[in-house]
């Protein structure tokens, strides 16, 4: 089965995220092939692999085509230490509009989760760093996705429910720490009723 992008992407936000998308699942079946929890003894994974590779360099190259990113290829190489010559006027390098969109992306998704308005939260530059890892400061591992975007991933966990985590933040931040969580949860849950279906 070839694979394929199921919607081509218009907006840099959009490209961002197929390439991300794309990264991620590079990663994660390599990783998966290494560590023997995937196997490919027909070649599909190998082939599903090189399919997703010639997608990304190609929405690398569109990207220089709508919006000037330079592809990685092209940026000058320069020596350790050495500063990075400037872009021609109207273009960008590549890792720098990775970087802008990747931080532009997560701040998004950060102050869309309840996790912005907690005590607890280790806030947006580790859910940068992480790749999108909710940053939450008291949930042992790592919590990769909020059951929704109001719901304290903590509440899934034994022992937690709404009351007790009220009672951690006035612990941890006061009072008022808990009534700008609550003003957010309501703020989320508004914004979703909003959204067409």
């Amino acid at each position: 089965m070839k694979m394929e992008l199921t919607k081509q992407p218009q907006t840099e936000v959009e490209y961002w995220k197929a390439i991300e998308g794309l990264g991620g699942y590079f990663w994660s079946t390599n990783h998966g092939l290494r560590h023997g929890h995937i196997e490919d003894k027909d070649g599909e994974v190998a082939k599903s692999i090189e399919d997703a590779r010639k997608i990304s360099e190609r929405l690398v190259v569109e990207l220089g085509e709508k919006f000037g990113v330079i592809h990685p290829r092209d940026c000058p190489r320069v020596g350790p230490g050495q500063p990075v010559p400037p872009p021609p006027d109207g273009k960008v390098y590549y890792r720098d509009w990775y970087n802008r969109m990747k931080e532009s992306c997560y701040r998004e998704d950060y102050e869309g989760i309840i996790c912005s308005a907690c005590p607890f939260s280790e806030g947006l530059q580790p859910m940068i760093s992480l790749g999108g890892v909710v940053p939450c400061g008291i949930f042992q591992g790592r919590l990769y996705k909020l059951i929704a975007p109001y719901k304290c991933g903590m509440l899934g966990m034994v022992g937690w429910n709404t009351e007790k985590l009220y009672v951690e933040i006035i612990m941890e931040a006061g009072r008022n720490a808990l009534m700008q969580f609550q003003k957010k949860e309501k703020e989320i849950r508004d914004n979703l009723a909003q959204k067409p279906q």
